[in-house]
């Protein structure tokens, strides 16, 4: 109790400060979700581009930028709409701070379960805090006011039980995920085909029951959203071209395609006849998911910070030379390579399609760690605390 008050306390301090400086989101995409919350708060629909449009005209600093960041409707389903509409009767500032406050507190959650699902004895926990904090993804979130930590959080959250064998809790958690399935599908996919693999039903119930608890709920609210939701998403993946996805770095799906098929047979390649375990696995679907994602950003990077960590695990375990090899590489991917591509690459290409090679890296990273280390375990001894 001691510590959950601490960290309310703390993310509250730190959620206000990240929330002032930024001017509470002024014009940040965190004002589109608050413009979408007061639309849902005083009963109308944000999935109508007659009542977003006019609703998100107002954000400076001219329209036309505000058309771009916030797009004609909501691009989130129902349930996200909904958990938005608090947020909307609050003012801008205090639902800034909050919102901000719940990001901090995801964070941590999400870098302390990372730090377990990687192993507590073989890679310190400031070292995964800063594959989080330390990153370009992690920085954008903060500024912008995204969904990021909270993917992430749910997302470690959802890994661990798994391993843990707490199928309920890791159940609901993937089912949470569907709060932006865009760039959580494949993860998803993934613990849900494990779980069916090995014959671990509460976990299969847990997602599907949270799901539809979801959708049950905002079809009772609100009929009609998820089909506006599901057609309007449509539209919306057809109408960005500033994506940072393989659909868009190619700019030819069938090349995608092929290009997505090249890295999953290298990736098999890698870790055939290495015993990976299910960590390493869901590990790998982190990076796939957002390289197969139909719509992502370069915030929803966050999330890589589970793969990094895994990698940086199992290289502790190899001998020095490789450990450095592993070590080294993960880590220049997170950091110096995402900050370089954000100040050079980006600009000079008009867009953040090459942000997905970041993902592309970071799986062949954690196969080439689970092949030198002959599939190591990274299960260890659970304590009564996690």
């Amino acid at each position: 109790m001691a510590n959950a008050a601490l960290l309310i306390v703390l993310s509250l301090a730190c959620g206000f400060f990240a929330a002032g400086i930024n001017g509470w989101y002024d014009e940040q995409d965190f004002h589109c979700f608050w413009a979408a919350g007061r639309i849902v708060a005083s009963g109308g629909d944000p999935y109508d581009a007659q009542q977003f449009v006019p609703a998100i005209l107002t954000i400076p600093p001219s329209e036309a930028r505000a058309l771009n960041r916030c797009g004609q409707r909501l691009s989130y389903p129902p349930w996200a709409a909904i958990a938005l509409a608090p947020f909307g009767a609050l003012p801008l500032p205090v639902a800034a701070t909050l919102w901000a406050s719940l990001a901090v507190m995801a964070t941590v959650l999400g870098i302390n379960w990372t730090w377990q699902l990687a192993g507590q004895r073989r890679i310190p926990w400031p070292l995964v805090a800063g594959l989080v904090v330390g990153t370009e993804p992690f920085v954008r979130n903060v500024l912008e006011g995204q969904f990021a930590t909270f993917a992430f959080a749910l997302t470690a959250g959802a890994a661990l039980s798994m391993r843990s064998e707490r199928d309920g809790a890791g159940g609901i958690a993937t089912g949470f995920l569907s709060v932006k399935p865009q760039t959580a599908v494949g993860f998803a996919t993934a613990a849900l085909g494990l779980a069916i693999f090995r014959r671990r039903w509460r976990f299969v119930g847990g997602a599907a029951a949270t799901v539809l608890t979801l959708a049950g709920l905002s079809q009772l609210l609100r009929p009609g959203w998820i089909f506006e939701f599901i057609s309007g998403a449509t539209v919306l993946s057809g109408s960005i071209a500033d994506r940072a996805t393989i659909w868009n770095l190619t700019g030819s799906w069938p090349l995608a395609v092929v290009m997505v098929a090249l890295l999953l047979v290298a990736v098999v390649v890698l870790i055939r006849r290495r015993r990976a375990d299910d960590t390493a696995i869901l590990g790998l679907a982190v990076s796939f998911s957002l390289v197969v994602a139909p719509y992502a950003w370069d915030h929803d990077y966050v999330v890589l910070a589970i793969p990094w960590s895994l990698t940086i695990a199992y290289a502790s375990q190899l001998r020095p030379l490789l450990r450095r090899v592993l070590l080294y590489s993960t880590i220049i991917v997170a950091m110096p390579l995402l900050w370089i591509l954000a100040a050079v690459a980006v600009p000079l290409r008009g867009g953040e399609s090459v942000f997905v090679t970041l993902p592309v890296l970071t799986a062949l990273l954690l196969a080439l760690a689970i092949r030198w280390g002959s599939g190591a375990q990274l299960n260890e001894p659970q304590t009564a605390g996690g």
